[in-house]
């Protein structure tokens, strides 16, 4: 029996692309997402380290980012969700996500996951909570970098931050355990 879409159990996974975020996708799709009953969502956060272009959202726009150089999740206009795809394209970063998510999203169309890719501009810590605020998202799940008191302290933690303001439950993985 075949579940609609729509009442599926939406399971977001933060994914940077690393060793141990390679082994979090792997383990979390063997002993947590169900193919019958779950949709996963891709989410990998993607810093500016640069301008590519001048800036297609300016601090002006009612639905402009909070900080320089990030992009919204959501925009107002198709014109503007273009221009974002093309920088997407020309940015090294955002082209070398896009790909890694699409090549995720393939591996679980093989075992029959249904599956959406997002790559968000800017700062996980920010973005990935905003996220799932503004998504439908019954579950977060996310690696651990395991930094220590000092480093967590002075950088602060991605997954403190998700722990701390997304209104779903989130599972934080030690990479230590997987």
């Amino acid at each position: 029996m075949s579940v609609s879409i729509t009442d599926k159990r939406r399971i977001a996974l933060a994914y940077d692309g690393s060793e141990d975020a390679i082994k979090l996708f792997d383990w979390a799709v063997k002993n947590i997402v169900r193919p019958e009953s779950d949709h996963l969502i891709l989410l990998s956060a993607v810093r500016r380290a640069e301008k590519v272009n001048a800036p297609i959202f300016s601090k002006k726009e009612p639905h402009s980012p909070t900080k320089e150089g990030e992009l919204p999740m959501l925009s107002t206009t198709v014109t503007k969700v273009n221009d974002a795809i093309k920088e997407t394209e020309h940015h090294p970063q955002g082209k070398t996500a896009r790909k890694r998510l699409e090549a995720m999203s393939a591996d679980l169309a093989k075992l029959h996951i249904s599956s959406e890719e997002h790559i968000l501009w800017g700062d996980a810590k920010t973005l990935l909570p905003r996220f799932t605020q503004t998504h439908k998202v019954d579950l977060l799940i996310m690696g651990s970098r395991g930094l220590n008191v000092v480093k967590s302290v002075f950088l602060g933690s991605v997954s403190d931050a998700c722990l701390q303001e997304c209104p779903c439950p989130v599972l934080v993985v030690r990479n230590a355990t997987l």
